[in-house]
C-alpha cells in the first residue's frame, strides 16, 4: 500500500537522537524512497500555499503521513472541539487533554512533528478548519527558523494563517502562542524575540485572538532555554516545560467559556 511504503522511510533512515541532534543513517536511500512513493498528504506538484519551506527533517514526510492518517481515522469524533495546532511541541503534549481538562469542551491535537508554516497553511482545511472548531490553538514556527527562514517572511505566513482561518470562522476565538526559546547558537534568541514582536503586532487588531505568552516563562534573560525547562536539546519540552505550557494556556481556554450554551 501506498501508505505503508512511506511509513517505511523512518526505517530506511535509521534515525538517531544523539547529543540533542538530529543524525540520519542511510539518509539518501530514505530521501529517494519518500520522494518516489505517492503521497495523498503533499500536493503534487510539490508547491505550497505560501513562500517558504517544510522541514529538511529526512524523516518529515513519512510522519505527515502517519499523523495526518490517524487525522482522517478521527475526524467524526474530533468536531466541535477546541484544537491545538502545531508540530512536534503540541504533538508531544501527550497529556494535553487531562492538563486542560475543565474547558467543557473536547480537546483535539493536530501537532505533527518537524511541521512549518507552507505545510500547516497546506493542510489547514482537512485536518483543522473542516472540524467546525469551537477554539483554535496554534503553536508554529520554531522549525521555520530552522530552516533559516527571515522572520518577515515567516510572520508574513502567520497573516496567511490569520487570513484564512477568519475567512471561514470571523468570530472564532484563537490562542497564539509565542515560538518557545530555544538554544542560543545562530541567534536564535533574537530570531525568536523579532517573531514574537510581529505574532503580537498581528494579534493586536484580532479582538478575538490572543497572545499566549510561552516563551518568557520558558527563557533565560539571554533569550535562550531554560536547561530545566527542555530535554536535552533545549527545543522540545520536559515535564516542567509542559507545566509552563498549561499555565500560559489554559487560562485563555478556559475565559473563552465555550461550555456555556
Amino acid at each position: 500500500m501506498k501508505t505503508k511504503t512511506l511509513l517505511r522511510t523512518l526505517a530506511l533512515a535509521g534515525l538517531m537522537i544523539a547529543g540533542g541532534q538530529l543524525t540520519a543513517m542511510g539518509a539518501a536511500e530514505a530521501a529517494a524512497a519518500t520522494a518516489d512513493a505517492a503521497d495523498p498528504f503533499w500536493p503534487a506538484d510539490g508547491i505550497f500555499p505560501v513562500p517558504g519551506k517544510t522541514s529538511s527533517w529526512v524523516g518529515f514526510r513519512a510522519k505527515n503521513v502517519e499523523r495526518r492518517t490517524l487525522f482522517a481515522q478521527r475526524k467524526p469524533r474530533d468536531l466541535n472541539g477546541i484544537v491545538f495546532v502545531g508540530d512536534s511541541i503540541f504533538e508531544g503534549w501527550h497529556t494535553f487533554a487531562e492538563d486542560c481538562a475543565g474547558t467543557g469542551v473536547k480537546l483535539v491535537n493536530r501537532g505533527i512533528g518537524g511541521d512549518t508554516l507552507p505545510n500547516l497553511i497546506y493542510r489547514l482545511e482537512d485536518d483543522v478548519l473542516s472540524l467546525n472548531p469551537r477554539g483554535l490553538v496554534i503553536l508554529i514556527g520554531t522549525n521555520d527558523l530552522s530552516e533559516h527562514l527571515a522572520p518577515e517572511l515567516i510572520a508574513g505566513n502567520f497573516q496567511e494563517l490569520h487570513r484564512r482561518i477568519r475567512a471561514r470562522y470571523p468570530e472564532l476565538p484563537i490562542a497564539w502562542c509565542y515560538v518557545m526559546p530555544r538554544r542560543g547558537e545562530d541567534n536564535y534568541p533574537e530570531l525568536v524575540r523579532e517573531l514574537n514582536r510581529r505574532m503580537s503586532a498581528m494579534v493586536a487588531s484580532d479582538p478575538r485572538s490572543t497572545v499566549c505568552d510561552t516563551f518568557t516563562p520558558l527563557a533565560l534573560p539571554d533569550g535562550s532555554s531554560k536547561p530545566e525547562c527542555f530535554l536535552s536539546d533545549r527545543l522540545h519540552p520536559n515535564a516542567a516545560g509542559f507545566a509552563a505550557l498549561k499555565e500560559a494556556i489554559y487560562p485563555v481556554l478556559v475565559g473563552w467559556n465555550l461550555a456555556q450554551p
